[in-house]
């Protein structure tokens, strides 16, 4: 499941952000990323994932395997 859903989150960023070659440790903030980028963020893995995503998650967790970590915590059993 977590490949899978890395994956998703991966390919949410590269499409918000326009970049490629995205890694798990790389910080959205330090590649562009800003609240209105970070609203879209959330609202696209909203739709392919299927729960609620807080914007501030992204804040708080800023690069894709933190994220992941969180989403498993707290969806784990939706996603």
């Amino acid at each position: 499941m977590r490949d899978r859903l890395a994956d998703t989150v991966t390919a949410v960023w590269t499409e918000v952000l326009g970049i490629d070659g995205i890694g798990p440790d790389d910080d959205f903030f330090d590649l562009g990323g800003d609240s209105l980028v970070a609203t879209r963020l959330t609202a696209l893995l909203e739709q392919r994932l299927g729960v609620a995503i807080d914007v501030l998650t992204v804040f708080d967790h800023p690069t894709i395997g933190e994220l992941v970590t969180e989403l498993e915590k707290a969806h784990g059993d939706r996603l």
